[in-house]
């Protein structure tokens, strides 16, 4: 059953990758114009970053389905030694879901934390820069040698 899905979400999980990628140059760009022209942080800083974060969110959501429905992490989990010594074996089981939860983490961390500030600035120059390095993990993490759309 999940098999049967998993081209779908695969689709799915392609489509919202460049979504995130999208969301995340909207957001730096976003915060970059806020701390240069003084614009109030809200409500303009908090809905990007919401976008951003959303979109995230639900990338991680398609891709923990993903884990469970891949054939290649499956074989991983089947010889996990010998899935260590194979590179897309060990990049999908283990480095791209790390690398992942790290991005997420950093989105979310930059999320709350620009929310608590009171000085539109510096609620703009937080969000820059945990969102900035958010989007680097997520860069790393991406397999580029995979075709780059899933259809």
């Amino acid at each position: 059953m999940l098999t049967n899905h998993y081209s779908i979400f695969l689709v799915i999980h392609s489509i919202l990758r460049w979504l995130v990628l999208f969301a995340g140059m909207g957001v730096i760009v976003g915060c970059l114009l806020g701390i240069l022209q003084k614009f109030p942080f809200r409500p303009a800083g908090r809905i990007l970053g919401l976008m951003y974060v959303s979109l995230l969110d639900t990338q991680f959501l398609v891709g923990v389905f993903l884990s469970f429905a891949s054939p290649i992490v499956c074989s991983f989990w089947v010889h996990p030694a010998v899935g260590m010594k194979l590179h897309d074996l060990r990049f999908f089981a283990v480095e791209h879901v790390a690398i992942m939860i790290i991005a997420l983490a950093l989105a979310h961390i930059g999320a709350v934390r620009s929310r608590r500030s009171t000085v539109d600035v510096q609620s703009y120059t937080t969000a820059f820069w945990w969102y900035a390095s958010s989007l680097a993990v997520i860069l790393l993490g991406i397999p580029w040698w995979r075709p780059l759309l899933c259809i």
